[in-house]
C-alpha cells in the first residue's frame, strides 16, 4: 500500500480542520457577545414566548455541540489509531546489520 504524501494529508485533514478551527473561534465569539447583550435584555423585558424561542434554538446549538464533540473524538481516535499502526510498523522494520568495523 503506498504511502500517502504529507501533501495529500495536509490538504485532505490539516488545512481544512484549521478553517473548523478559525470558524469555531469566530462563533464562539459571537455567542460571548450574545451572551452579553441577551443578559441585558433579558432582565429589562418579560421574554415569554421569546425565552421560548431562544430555549429551542440553544438546544438545537447544544445539540450541535454534542454532534460535533462526538465528531471530534471519532477523528482524535482514528489518528490515533493510524499513528500508533505506523508507528508499530516503522519500529518492527528489520535493522540493517551494523557494517564492520575498518581498520585502514
Amino acid at each position: 500500500m503506498a504511502k500517502e504524501s504529507s501533501t495529500d494529508w495536509e490538504l485532505a485533514i490539516d488545512l481544512p480542520l484549521g478553517v473548523v478551527a478559525s470558524q469555531l473561534a469566530r462563533i464562539e465569539e459571537q455567542l460571548r457577545q450574545l451572551n452579553h447583550r441577551a443578559r441585558d435584555l433579558l432582565q429589562a423585558r418579560d421574554g415569554g414566548r421569546r425565552n421560548g424561542e431562544i430555549s429551542v434554538r440553544l438546544e438545537n446549538i447544544n445539540r450541535a455541540l454534542d454532534s460535533i464533540g462526538g465528531l471530534i473524538a471519532g477523528l482524535e481516535a482514528e489518528i490515533e489509531v493510524t499513528r500508533r499502526s505506523s508507528d508499530a510498523l516503522y519500529s518492527h522494520a528489520p535493522n540493517r546489520k551494523p557494517s564492520p568495523e575498518r581498520d585502514d
